[in-house]
């Protein structure tokens, strides 16, 4: 059995290339949120699922570049390079913690995914299942017709489908909904963890201002 990734691999794979491809196998699916997670911190984000088999996943992540993203990888590999962790679980001593349940990176990025399938795919594809399952069924009663306690029964399975088609979109609108209030609550306490991230270090001088400092410093 293949072991699972250490963190040193999956940080490995952000880099600051553009494209992270990620295949998992195993009991290494298990880690795809952790995976997710580290992304996140380091500007990365999840481009694409690809289920191949229930034993292997496909991860694709594209770095982002847009500016807010591209500070927070730089706060994250800075955190890093002094030898500091990645996430951070507790608010630092003496700061009173934000109300309400604490949400870990994993769960965000988790929460994350979630609401990515729903922007892409919505709920159509549900409701589609459950109105083809529902025909189906009606046209079973219709053929059990003269056995009427077998014609009643799949007629209210027909009818629970039927519902459940319409109910589906509210749903799924409710489940993104508290994913996205995961994610809100999960920002804000990453922010009172981290507090803002330090100013870009100033740019060195023009190589014209170097030269006239020394000039004026000889006269």
């Amino acid at each position: 059995m293949k072991a699972l990734m250490k963190h040193e691999q999956i940080l490995a794979n952000f880099d600051g290339r553009g494209t992270a491809e990620i295949t998992l196998r195993g009991r290494e699916v298990a880690q795809s949120d952790t995976i997710a997670a580290v992304a996140y911190e380091l500007g990365y984000r999840l481009h694409e699922k690809d289920i191949v088999t229930r034993g292997q996943w496909r991860l694709t992540f594209l770095r982002d570049d847009s500016p807010d993203v591209r500070q927070r990888a730089q706060y994250g590999m800075d955190r890093l390079r002094v030898g500091g962790p990645l996430f951070s679980h507790s608010a630092p001593t003496g700061v009173p913690s934000v109300p309400g349940t604490q949400i870990g990176p994993m769960e965000a990025a988790s929460a994350r995914q979630n609401m990515t399938a729903y922007e892409t795919h919505g709920s159509r594809g549900l409701v589609v299942i459950a109105a083809l399952l529902g025909v189906a069924f009606l046209a079973l009663a219709w053929v059990a017709r003269e056995a009427a306690g077998g014609a009643v029964a799949l007629l209210a399975v027909a009818a629970l489908l039927g519902v459940v088609a319409a109910l589906v979109p509210r749903w799924m609108r409710n489940w993104y909904e508290r994913n996205r209030r995961k994610v809100a609550r999960f920002d804000q306490q990453r922010s009172q963890r981290w507090g803002p991230p330090p100013p870009p270090a100033p740019p060195p001088p023009a190589r014209g201002d170097q030269q006239g400092g020394h000039e004026g410093g000889g006269s």
